[in-house]
């Protein structure tokens, strides 16, 4: 049996890159994980390049360290995009069913697909990234996901497309390809990830997926089984361990261990009040704060921030609470706060979970599944394997990833 190409997810997040690898496992029709790493970028911010050279160094390590892990070279790239600079539409594609037995074909739905494309209005510097069959009409009947080899005389698609700044897309490949890695195919990271870890039952009730990052925070909502609505809020973790920094006067590594070790989106049921010590900014010997102080005075009045930008959002576009029955789906590395679901949960009245990628859709190590700063890269590999696209034997990103990467380490140096 030929060795299968191995397909990286490469999410490019908020201050950090995230690269995931994987297969495709043919018999089960699963995602099979194999290794994963995530290292800071100073290049990159809420998404986008600021710094070439920077996010060129911390893609190409990514890629460099995520080969060793999973222990094979990468062939094939997906890369998950997300940012201020993507924003969002619907539109809507017909296409007339003109073969003598009347029988939809993938042909069929792509010229669809492709007339819903052409009614999407962008400027110069804006370009499609991504278009989402919300449902297929055939015949006037609504609510098909799936009308390849049914039958009928012209069929209609609803799709959610997602605008970037094409701008913005040149800035990220071409530092991906200062390395030498060319993807395949992009994706919405917010997107990407909510797939493997909403289930079709809760798409059916209605959920929120919140996806709480460093920077921003990703929305996407399901109503009746479709995307009713996706979006992006400027807030996220780091503004937390910001605040942590600005409070008690520490830098922001420290800020950051003080929120993993103490921190908690409020006091809940069994919280426990401790004292506890840190490194001043100053050098000086170590300082000492309560726990409940950190927590009430610090890290509560952010959550309920963002708690109160996500409700802003849900206002505009005239959906509330009964539109959750399937409840709030937490992830993003942000996600892992002590609390946080419970915060949701009482904030919005529905209940809340953190997030796990779907066993029907991939498989893996513990340590990478269960991980929140993964979701994206790994759903960035799943949208592909599991969709008909598909791209396990084409080469545009293998040859070996490493070699290519030093070479450019040692003309950069």
């Amino acid at each position: 049996m030929a060795k299968q190409a191995l397909m990286a997810g490469l999410d490019i997040g908020s201050g950090q890159i995230c690269c995931v690898a994987g297969i495709r496992d043919e018999y089960a029709r699963v995602v099979k994980v194999l290794g994963a790493v995530c290292v800071p970028c100073d290049g990159i911010k809420a998404g986008a390049v600021i710094n070439i050279r920077e996010a060129a160094l911390s893609i190409g390590k990514a890629f460099e360290e995520t080969e060793k892990t999973a222990g094979s070279q990468i062939e094939n790239v997906v890369v998950a995009m997300r940012g201020s600079f993507i924003k969002s539409k619907t539109s809507k594609g017909v296409a007339n069913i003109n073969y003598s037995n009347k029988e939809i074909t993938q042909e069929t739905v792509e010229n669809a697909l492709e007339s819903a494309r052409k009614q999407i209005k962008v400027n110069s510097d804006q370009e499609i990234l991504q278009t989402v069959p919300r449902e297929y009409i055939l015949n006037q009947q609504r609510g098909i996901q799936n009308p390849i080899g049914m039958e009928g005389t012209y069929i209609e698609v609803d799709v959610h497309a997602f605008i970037a700044s094409s701008s913005n897309i040149r800035n990220i490949t071409k530092a991906m390809n200062s390395v030498g890695v060319k993807y395949d195919d992009r994706v919405y990271g917010y997107l990407a990830a909510s797939d493997i870890l909403v289930t079709r039952e809760e798409k059916e009730l209605s959920c929120l997926v919140i996806d709480i990052g460093g920077l921003t925070t990703g929305l996407v909502h399901y109503v009746d089984g479709i995307i009713k609505h996706t979006d992006e809020i400027p807030d996220g973790s780091d503004y937390i361990t910001r605040d942590i920094g600005h409070k008690l006067r520490a830098t922001y590594s420290v800020s950051k261990g003080v929120k993993e070790m103490y921190g908690a989106a409020f006091v809940c049921s069994d919280f426990k009040n401790e004292e506890f010590e840190y490194n001043g900014a100053d050098g000086r010997k170590a300082r000492k704060c309560d726990r409940l102080e950190l927590v009430n005075g610090i890290i509560t009045p952010r959550i309920d921030r963002i708690l109160y930008e996500i409700k802003e959002v849900m206002e505009k576009n005239n959906y509330g609470n009964e539109f959750l029955s399937g409840g709030i789906i937490l992830t993003g590395g942000g996600s892992s706060l002590y609390g946080l679901a419970e915060a949701f949960e009482k904030a919005f009245n529905c209940s809340a979970r953190n997030g796990i990628p779907n066993s029907d859709k991939v498989k893996g190590p513990d340590e990478i599944l269960l991980n929140p700063s993964y979701t994206a890269g790994i759903g960035a590999i799943a949208s592909n394997f599991l969709s008909s696209k598909g791209y396990v034997n084409k080469k545009s990103a293998g040859n070996g990833i490493v070699s290519k990467i030093a070479r450019w380490f040692e003309e950069a140096f």
